[in-house]
């Protein structure tokens, strides 16, 4: 588990790495989430080298938010009268995230039935072309 999560970890440092190298506007988290994105969809990072760390992450994932929440009761007092406004913004981008989550996970599943069409058609002409080369062998 400790090889999983150095890679995780290196991918994350590679991240920071290349946004303060080339001073991108984008955080090194999320380019980090992009490389191991793209590493996993190439194949370049197979699943199983990072399961067993993914899943201890996720199973655990509550208590990385704790620190945050601390932070926020700490300054209550800057927050005070501003209450309806954070709740409003916490209710929007709730709301936004849900949405565009929503409409992702529906735009890879399509990408993901035209692949999986893509392949079973390919699959199909090359198992008809076998069948008829054999059946061509057989009349002569």
């Amino acid at each position: 588990m400790l090889k999983q999560f150095t890679i995780i970890l290196s991918i994350y440092f590679l991240g920071e790495l290349l946004q303060k190298a080339f001073g991108l506007p984008v955080p090194g988290n999320i380019l980090g989430m992009l490389i191991l994105f793209f590493g996993l969809y190439t194949g370049v990072i197979k699943l199983e080298m990072i399961d067993r760390i993914s899943d201890f992450l996720l199973d655990n994932l509550a208590f990385f938010f704790l620190p945050a929440g601390v932070s926020l009761i700490t300054c209550f007092a800057s927050l005070e009268g501003k209450l309806t406004a954070v709740i409003g913004v916490s209710i929007l981008s709730t709301v936004i995230i849900l949405g565009v989550t929503g409409l992702t996970v529906e735009f890879v599943k399509k990408f993901l039935q035209r692949k999986a069409m893509k392949t079973a058609v390919s699959g199909k002409e090359k198992v008809i072309a076998g069948k008829n080369a054999k059946k061509a062998q057989a009349h002569e």
